[in-house]
């Protein structure tokens, strides 16, 4: 990291309340005849916009999951700043407003199923419940699965490897009665050869 950027980060103070801008509203006409870098611009307001909006929805939430993120670098996670957002879903029957967290490792990693799993090993640890969780269909290693964990009124969701979904429901935190698709489930056709077994 370079001093300027070392300095500016210790210099940095969040602000006490997300300010959103306001982006002026254009028609389609008049979008059209504007000029090429004006519409760049204007575009990219608005995604900021959006983005800020979308912090400030789950502003409110993000401090309770300090010790997660924590618990999960720890671990060797590198937590996806650009995808914490609001997963607002139908988790099963309930519809829960849940903030996203994910490791920032993408599908294809070749990192440790320790470092993959480390957000859900994290959420597991500090007490939080499985509520929902998906598997893919498929029965590759390699695959996410999505996980819904909850703790009092707060949900998470984040992805985990099968192997971690599989481990989960060995220990019985996973079971025929939590939502959504996974092997514990009584499916007619196995999600794959693994969870058959």
């Amino acid at each position: 990291m370079s001093h300027t950027a070392r300095r500016l980060r210790r210099s940095y103070v969040a602000p006490a309340n997300i300010e959103i801008p306001q982006v002026p509203t254009v028609t389609d006409e008049e979008h059209r005849a504007m000029p090429l870098r004006d519409r760049v611009l204007l575009q990219e307001h608005q995604r900021h916009a959006d983005r800020l909006a979308e912090i400030r929805r789950v502003a409110d939430k993000l401090a309770a999951l300090d010790s997660i993120v924590q618990a999960a670098q720890a671990d060797g996670a590198h937590i996806e700043i650009g995808s914490v957002s609001q997963a607002i879903g139908r988790f099963g029957n309930a519809r829960i407003n849940a903030v996203r967290l994910s490791d920032g490792d993408g599908f294809f990693s070749s990192r440790a199923p320790r470092v993959k799993n480390a957000v859900a090993n994290a959420l597991l640890s500090a007490g939080w419940r499985v509520i929902y969780a998906s598997a893919h269909d498929s029965g590759g290693s390699w695959l996410r699965d999505t996980v819904v964990f909850m703790k009092g009124h707060r949900a998470v969701e984040t992805h985990c490897l099968r192997q971690w979904l599989l481990d989960a429901i060995e220990a019985g935190h996973i079971t025929e009665t939590t939502e959504g698709k996974h092997p514990a489930k009584n499916e007619p056709v196995p999600l794959n050869s693994t969870a058959a077994a």
